[in-house]
C-alpha cells in the first residue's frame, strides 16, 4: 500500500490526513489545535471525528464558510457530535481551553476554535 501524502501521525489520537483540504489537500495547522484536541480525546474517552479542518480559501467559499475563518489558518476544526452529547461535549471543550465551541444541532457537528 502507498502511503499518501500527509498520512502520518501528529499526535496519539490524530493524524495530519485527518486536518487537510479536502480539494487542494494542503494544511495548515496550530500545534496548539492539536494539543487541545488530545486532551479533549482524553478527557471524554470517546474518538474525536475530524469533518473539517484546514480549508483554502476556495473550499471555504464553497461550503459557505465566514471570510474571517479560523480554519484558513489552522486555529479551528469542525467534529461529528451527535446531538444528544453536543452540550456536554462544548462545555467540556471549553474547560479544555478551546475559546469557541458551536453546536450545529441539526447537522450533527461542532465547531471548535483556539485564538482570539
Amino acid at each position: 500500500m502507498t502511503k499518501r501524502i500527509n498520512d502520518f501521525q501528529i499526535a496519539e489520537h490524530f493524524n495530519l490526513i485527518e486536518f487537510q483540504c479536502p480539494c487542494c489537500h494542503r494544511v495548515l495547522l496550530n500545534p496548539l489545535l492539536v494539543s487541545r484536541l488530545e486532551i479533549l480525546r482524553q478527557k471524554i474517552s470517546k474518538p474525536i471525528i475530524i469533518n473539517s479542518g484546514f480549508r483554502c480559501q476556495k473550499h471555504n467559499e464553497k461550503v459557505g464558510g465566514v471570510t474571517n475563518s479560523k480554519h484558513k489558518i489552522g486555529q479551528a476544526a469542525d467534529v461529528r457530535v451527535i446531538e444528544s452529547e453536543q452540550s456536554e461535549f462544548c462545555e467540556t471543550a471549553l474547560e479544555t481551553g478551546f475559546t469557541k465551541a458551536i453546536a450545529y444541532r441539526e447537522r450533527g457537528f461542532v465547531h471548535l476554535e483556539i485564538g482570539a
